[in-house]
């Protein structure tokens, strides 16, 4: 005989009498069963869900560290509303200023006014361009380096030279906030230009050496032709090199350092008869970024000037020296 296919071995027919086939399960019958309700519980019964417990008592030391925390969390943000404000708000109300600084300034030149017929605290009196910032980089210098002076931008060191005179035009600036004129000064390196504008002239300072630059400099980076006119300041005749010895392109001080802008940096007042000084131009402004902790402090020293009359404006200038990011 032969084997039966797979799955036939049994009979498929429904078993006599004609029941139920007791392979199929029965469908429960739902028609006929009530619907249960379940009575609302009295006030003052029992009921089946327990009452959440109620937390546990911080104790005097869980709410003073909860007071703590909540302190420290409102300080954090008054902080951070503070740094917006400084950052960002100031800088708003900063372009204003130097706006229309910028604008008196151009009218006063206009007028063919006297070069410097007596510096007046807050008011500019010259620009600053930075070619290696871009050639859009442009600042009116202020009289003084008070919060006002420098709320509207650069301001000069009172004292120190005026551009182009020998000794040091020292200018202070921000570098957070209040339009954050020297925010990139730690970005210059030596033989980058610095140009002073004023009423008839532009004045072409270069960032002296760094200290690691110093040795073996002409005939280093110091041959370069971008380099030209910028020396050490150093006398080789002079053991240690003379007056300008600590003078470097740039150097981090301490903010009670205010001899960096003298007229020889770091050194006294009368180092040197006038007519043997060097005409340098320092610029100074808080190290690190969102710290006053220190000064960063980029000197340079003059290589050039042309007056207006052969240059019409910076744009003209610019292409000539070039520079410019």
């Amino acid at each position: 005989m032969g084997t039966p296919p797979r799955g036939t071995g049994r009979p498929t027919q429904p078993p006599r009498g004609g029941g139920p086939d007791p392979r199929r399960r029965p469908r429960p019958v739902v028609a006929d069963q009530p619907t249960e309700v379940f009575a609302a519980v009295e006030a003052g019964g029992s009921t089946a869900l327990k009452e959440k417990p109620q937390p546990a008592s911080l104790g005097k030391s869980g709410v003073a560290i909860r007071t703590a925390g909540e302190i420290l969390i409102t300080l954090g943000l008054v902080v951070l509303l503070f740094m917006v404000y400084e950052v960002y708000v100031t800088d708003l109300f900063s372009a204003e200023k130097q706006s229309a600084a910028s604008d008196q300034l151009q009218g006063d030149w206009a007028k063919d006014r006297t070069l410097h017929p007596g510096l007046v605290d807050g008011k500019a009196f010259a620009r600053i361009h930075i070619p290696a910032f871009g050639a859009d980089f442009n600042f009116t210098i202020q009289e003084g380096t008070g919060e006002d002076s420098l709320a509207i931008g650069p301001g000069h060191y009172k004292g120190t030279a005026l551009p182009g005179e020998p000794g040091n035009f020292g200018v202070a600036g921000h570098r957070v906030g209040k339009g954050a004129p020297f925010n990139d000064l730690d970005n210059l390196s030596s033989c980058d230009q610095i140009v002073i504008e004023t009423q008839t002239d532009f004045y072409i300072y270069k960032v002296l050496p760094y200290d690691d630059e110093i040795s073996g400099w002409s005939s280093g980076k110091g041959a370069q032709p971008e380099c030209k006119g910028v020396s050490t300041l150093r006398n080789p005749s002079i053991a240690g090199g003379g007056a300008y010895d600590q003078t470097f392109g740039r150097k981090v001080v301490l903010p009670s350092q205010g001899d960096a802008v003298n007229p020889v940096p770091y050194k006294p007042a009368d180092t040197l008869p006038k007519a043997q000084e060097a005409s340098l131009l320092t610029l100074t402004t808080c190290h690190p970024q969102f710290s006053a902790k220190q000064r960063l402090i980029i000197t340079s020293v003059l290589t050039q000037q042309v007056p207006k009359s052969q240059v019409a404006d910076y744009g003209k200038l610019l292409t000539e020296i070039g520079g410019a990011a």
